[in-house]
């Protein structure tokens, strides 16, 4: 049977014409039961096919399904796209955090895992209805920035310097897609984060003197390894002050500085070398609350600050005179203080020790501190600043009382890829001189 000539427009006569082809390949294809569906009999697509109107339902009907198949489409994988945006986010933060921890220490890998998966699970997925757990597999670690990448169980602290997140999720299901036989899509998502010098860091509003120690190694700023610099000496060897790290004058009031101590610091502190910062010198005793929580020692009675609002150390155990061991104080700090998780030792009057303190609230790097390292003897700043000439990694050795000053150890020069220090800031190029900071690599 042949059609008679069309009067129609040719668009129409070449859909009438497909719509007759496509009806005939399916009736030729179609299995019998399908065939049935349509209406019980074969002759009904036949029909179809020769009737004008009957292939314009046809084609009608076969833009339906295909814009609904493009808008499913869209549907799914826009919302596949926000799904893997969120599982993004969560390995993002695991990484930087994971890599805040890894500062060359026996238990940093173990301790980078457990913090990892702490601020994955901060952040939800699924359109922010579950919370994004990692498991201890999909966090491992690395000595160089493309692997092999192991468990934190298979690699030493000093050893770990770069560490991955990764999550893969294969059974996220779909809403229109399905329709076609897709149930389920896989996602996946990974970072990689490693630590570099900084433009710009937090810090705690502390300066320290460079030194003229001849065995100093060159570039220590003076200082030797195990070197102790003393708060409120009056002396230009290594004496500590107050400093406004983000200026070249000093604050008013000393609130800025007591919240520095006991949040992460003054950040936005530019670690250029040459820059001038504003000077405080000698002790100030407002400020005693405030350094001696990172001990974990709370003023009794007369302060706002508690484990909460300012978090002590892993460990409070302090070093002075004869307790601080033959080569410095630092070894003993890692290796048995801090995993044992120990109080500070004595009683310092005025202040209370909250039951396990350090070991209920304790983090990393409240007493490990990075600090900028100025000239004291120059006056190019003026009488109440000092240039900046580098950063120092140290170790907070005891609390500060009426009687007795507060000192601190040199480790190394916080730029260091060894020093055990981290700051909270942002990285630099390769030129950048400041303390280590996490930044993402992959």
């Amino acid at each position: 049977m042949s059609l008679p000539k069309p009067k129609e427009p040719k668009v129409v006569w070449q859909a009438m014409k497909f719509a007759k082809s496509i009806g005939r390949h399916a009736l030729d294809h179609a299995a019998p039961d399908t065939i049935g569906c349509i209406g019980g009999s074969p002759g009904l697509i036949r029909r179809i096919s020769g009737n004008r109107h009957g292939a314009i339902s046809v084609v009608t009907a076969l833009c339906l399904v295909m814009l609904l198949g493009f808008v499913g489409l869209a549907v799914d994988l826009g919302r596949m796209f926000v799904v893997r945006n969120e599982l993004q986010s969560a390995v993002d933060a695991c990484a930087l955090a994971a890599a805040m921890e890894l500062n060359g220490q026996n238990d940093a890998p173990l301790r980078a895992q457990l913090t990892g998966q702490f601020l994955a699970a901060q952040n939800l997925s699924n359109f922010q209805s579950v919370a994004t757990i990692l498991t201890a597999d999909k966090i491992t670690f690395s000595s160089a920035v493309n692997g092999p990448f192991v468990a934190a169980g298979s690699i030493s602290g000093a050893s770990a310097r770069f560490v991955r997140c990764a999550e893969n999720q294969s059974g996220i299901a779909t809403y229109f897609l399905s329709a076609v036989g897709i149930s389920k899509l896989p996602l996946q998502a990974q970072a990689v984060a490693g630590v570099q010098p900084s433009q710009s860091v937090c810090s705690i509003p502390m300066a320290l003197c460079a030194s003229a120690n001849p065995s100093a190694a060159t570039g220590n700023f003076g200082y030797a390894v195990g070197d102790r610099a003393t708060l409120g000496s009056t002396g230009n060897n290594g004496f500590f002050t107050w400093a406004n790290v983000l200026g070249s004058t000093t604050e008013t009031g000393l609130d800025p500085y007591v919240a520095a101590f006991s949040s992460s610091g003054s950040c936005g502190a530019l670690t250029i070398n040459g820059r001038c910062i504003g000077i405080k010198t000698g002790v100030i005793t407002a400020l005693d609350d405030a350094w001696n929580s990172r001990f974990g020692l709370y003023k009794s009675g007369g302060s706002a600050l508690t484990p909460i609002t300012a978090a002590p150390d892993l460990t409070g155990y302090g070093y002075r005179g004869t307790e601080i061991p033959a080569g410095g104080a630092y070894s003993n700090y890692v290796g048995q203080r801090v995993p044992n998780r120990d109080p500070y030792q004595s009683r310092l009057a005025g202040y209370g020790d909250p039951g396990n303190v350090n070991r209920t609230y304790g983090a990393s790097f409240r007493r490990l501190l990075v600090m900028p390292v100025v000239d004291c003897a120059s006056g190019a700043c003026g009488n109440a600043a000092r240039p900046i000439v580098g950063w120092a990694c140290v170790l907070m050795l005891s609390p500060k009382s009426s009687n007795e000053n507060a000192e601190v150890e040199f480790i190394s020069r916080a730029d260091d890829p060894a020093a055990p220090c981290r700051a909270s800031g942002i990285a630099g190029g390769t030129n950048a001189t400041g303390p280590l900071v996490a930044t993402l690599l992959q």
